[in-house]
């Protein structure tokens, strides 16, 4: 999220300024004002301070957003923050009353972070309470350089933190401004992904529709077609027991049809045969002519797999709907630059343009395996009563 990286960045950088400004200040500022208070006031305002940024800093280093993360980030700011303000405090305690010496600001050394708090404040809470703080502690600061460098109330000291203060002001503006851009960037992507995820939700489950659908009517309506009277023979309980396993797999998990295809690879010969069982399922009495051309190579499983169902729902669709009269045949050849399959009946015929878009059998079962299949393309002619003829074809790369 930008929000958080704004915020982790301000968090890390207050955090550390924190811990090394006060080491960078001893000599200078330490010892110049060694008279100014207490020796006890020294050695506390120091740890105190310290000691705040070390939890600022351990807050800010997880990288990843959370409503936890955030909570701690704000704690630790906090406590940073009145750590300071306590810090000046009990300055005014520990003040022995003695002038300081040489011009220029007394040598007060949280006047170095004091501000800081203000900066990571701006991030993580609204602007107002950020320069609620900064008046708040630079009217502390201001009260404590102006008793140390005259011992009474004047106004030189709150001139110079007036301006300070304004110049911070500034700053917390542009970082008010950033804030709001940042926030408006996460909300716009929260948006994007939901849709995004939403999208991919509905394709996936669509998918697994298409899939369930083609396996439902095509391999279960197969076997339920060449069901007869009597004893059923072998090679239908095989079949039966294929179609109930990739069943289940569609049900369990997505058929990676396209893994499977680029590690087998199905010879011509044996194309045929799984051509020839595809067209022979409904019936022995219909006319089946499929072969290979000599030295034709072998073809993917993918390729037999759709070429084998789109040819299955064909002469299903034939069968079940030419007419009672009517004759079909099947030929095809598995050749060495494609492999063609036509089946073709006398019956009825029907009319194209009138299928309704969500009939499964023409529209999917045939024409949409074949589209999805690279290289692969189905052709319907027919015409009512003139008979009907099912291309299918796919051409080798």
């Amino acid at each position: 999220m930008n929000e958080y990286r704004v915020q982790r960045a301000s968090a890390l950088t207050v955090a550390v300024s924190t811990i090394v400004v006060p080491f960078l200040s001893v000599c200078p500022a330490f010892l110049a004002g060694d008279g100014l208070t207490e020796r006890w006031w020294t050695p506390l305002s120091f740890t105190l301070v310290v000691g705040a940024a070390i939890p600022l800093l351990i807050a800010a280093l997880p990288v990843h957003a959370s409503p936890q993360r955030l909570t701690a980030l704000r704690r630790a700011a906090l406590i940073l923050a009145l750590a300071n303000l306590v810090v000046l405090i009990l300055w005014f305690v520990a003040w022995t009353h003695v002038p300081a010496i040489g011009g220029g600001s007394p040598p007060i050394w949280p006047a170095n972070t004091v501000v800081l708090p203000a900066i990571v404040f701006g991030t993580l809470y609204p602007t107002r309470y950020a320069m609620t703080y900064v008046i708040g502690s630079f009217l502390l600061l201001a009260t404590a350089q102006q008793m140390a460098g005259s011992e009474e109330f004047g106004y030189q000291a709150y001139l110079n933190q007036l301006m300070s203060t304004a110049l911070l002001g500034v700053y917390l503006a542009m970082m008010h401004s950033m804030m709001t851009m940042a926030r408006s960037v996460d909300a716009h992507r929260r948006v994007v992904l939901d849709d995004t995820v939403g999208s991919a939700a509905a394709a996936a489950r669509a998918t697994e529709r298409y899939r369930l659908d083609i396996v439902m009517r095509d391999k279960v309506g197969a076997v339920l077609r060449g069901i007869t009277r009597g004893e059923p023979d072998a090679s239908q309980g095989i079949q039966a027991r294929r179609v109930l396993d990739e069943l289940d797999g569609t049900l369990a998990a997505p058929v990676l049809t396209e893994q499977r295809a680029a590690s087998e690879t199905v010879s011509a010969a044996e194309a045929v045969v799984r051509l020839r069982e595809s067209a022979i399922a409904f019936g022995d009495e219909l006319l089946v002519a499929i072969d290979a051309s000599e030295g034709a190579p072998g073809v993917s499983e993918e390729v037999v797999e759709a070429l084998s169902d789109a040819l299955s729902e064909a002469v299903g669709n034939s069968v079940n709907h030419a007419g009672a009269a009517a004759s079909t045949a099947i030929v095809g050849l598995v050749g060495s630059e494609a492999v063609r399959v036509r089946v073709v009946d006398d019956g009825c015929g029907f009319d194209v343009d009138r299928i309704a878009a969500d009939r499964f059998g023409v529209t999917a079962g045939v024409c949409g395996r074949m589209a999805h299949l690279p290289g692969g393309s189905a052709t319907i002619d027919t015409e009512p009563g003139e008979g009907t003829m099912v291309s299918l074809e796919w051409v080798r790369p």
